[in-house]
């Protein structure tokens, strides 16, 4: 145990780079060189605080002086030196605050509730996760996760509950920026402006999706449709981001009896430029209630990718005597071996001149159109969109 009440090896894990965030952070000025060390200083109460960094974490003596750094910082801010080191040790993690609003006592939880609400920041992690790798805006992450974003989530961690009513905190490291061989004391900046590394796009991208969907959820609550989480998935909102924000407010998917109020606060790490302000995002019981609604309904309109459908036009429509025209089909989906499956479905489709005048053809002859695209539920019908084939049987 060190002077500064903080076990050595714990000393050894700090960073200098993480160290000189934090200081900067608090308005502390760099200074110049004292040997293997920084001077820091600081204006308060109109004197002068100076405070010593060690920038070589190879110094025998590494770990007693940052105990000394850890000692004098407590004594300007005071503060006791393991809240100094806490908030040390933090520097390189963006951390999601997730607070819960449960009727019980401040520091509790129900058990079941918890449950959910842990399972919930972990989903919501992996949702953030795989819209950041994803190329276009998903309704409904696939169920086969990327490897990336299993590492991302395996790597993140979740840190002591602090006061407040119930409070998670889940920790998403962010690598150190390593510098070039012989800038021990970082004199050139330019080394920095390295790329924005995975965790933080993920941490960026649930900030706004969290957002986006509370949002959404008011909006939705409104006009009673789930048309603004639609418009929401290019900000990340998907079908398993909103499940996720509603286990975290203590709905299961089975009763919505035992929902209580929670919000998400964000705090970034200074490794990398930090994004704007964000505040605190807070959703009521209602609002809960209204995810999960929101989760069911967009899991109904995720496409069905590469079907084909296979049945008669009841419908075709077209503004003049040519170009592409608008055909309503009642067909089933054809199956791997051959055989059409489930019930028949009226669907909507859009085709160019040349298929809309072999449908209308197909139409007279009382002939089958074999089609081949992405099915879409639009409410109370289907749309067949992206087609890649089109065939008269």
């Amino acid at each position: 145990m060190s002077a500064a009440g903080v076990p050595e090896y714990e000393l050894e894990r700090l960073r200098p780079g993480d160290v000189a965030h934090y200081l900067r952070g608090r308005g502390w000025q760099e200074g110049g060189r004292v040997r293997y060390s920084r001077r820091w200083e600081l204006e308060q109460g109109g004197r002068r605080r100076r405070v010593l960094l060690p920038m070589d974490t190879g110094l025998a003596d590494y770990t007693d002086r940052m105990a000394d750094l850890i000692e004098d910082l407590s004594a300007v801010e005071g503060r006791p030196p393991a809240a100094i080191h806490q908030d040390l040790t933090l520097t390189g993690l963006d951390v999601q605050y997730v607070r819960m609003l449960p009727a019980t006592p401040s520091g509790t939880i129900p058990v079941p509730a918890g449950v959910l609400a842990v399972t919930g920041a972990r989903d919501l992690l992996m949702a953030a996760a795989c819209d950041a790798l994803s190329e276009e805006p998903r309704l409904v992450q696939p169920r086969r996760k990327p490897d990336r974003a299993k590492a991302l989530v395996d790597s993140a961690r979740f840190g002591p509950s602090i006061p407040g009513s119930y409070i998670l905190t889940l920790q998403v490291p962010l690598p150190e920026i390593v510098a070039p061989q012989g800038l021990l004391f970082e004199e050139d900046p330019a080394w920095q402006l390295a790329p924005e590394p995975f965790a933080r796009k993920v941490s960026r991208r649930m900030c706004e999706a969290v957002s986006a969907a509370r949002t959404a959820a008011l909006r939705a609550a409104a006009v009673d449709d789930s048309a603004p989480f639609v418009e929401g998935a290019r900000r990340g909102i998907s079908a398993d981001l909103c499940e996720a924000l509603a286990g975290i407010g203590g709905y299961d998917g089975r009763t919505a009896t035992s929902t209580h109020a929670f919000s998400l606060g964000f705090a970034w790490s200074p490794r990398w430029p930090v994004p704007e302000v964000t505040p605190t995002t807070e959703f009521t019981p209602a609002l809960v209630g209204v995810l999960r609604e929101a989760a069911q309904d967009l899991r109904r309109q995720e496409p069905e990718l590469g079907v084909t459908v296979v049945g008669r036009t009841t419908k075709l429509k077209r503004a003049a005597d040519f170009g592409p025209g608008e055909v309503t089909v009642e067909a089933r989906l054809l199956k791997e071996n051959g055989d059409l499956g489930g019930q028949q479905r009226q669907i909507h489709l859009h085709l160019r001149e040349e298929d809309y005048d072999r449908a209308t053809d197909a139409h007279r002859e009382r002939r089958d159109l074999k089609i081949q695209g992405d099915l879409v539920r639009r409410g109370t019908y289907h749309e067949l969109t992206g087609v890649t084939g089109f065939d008269v049987l």
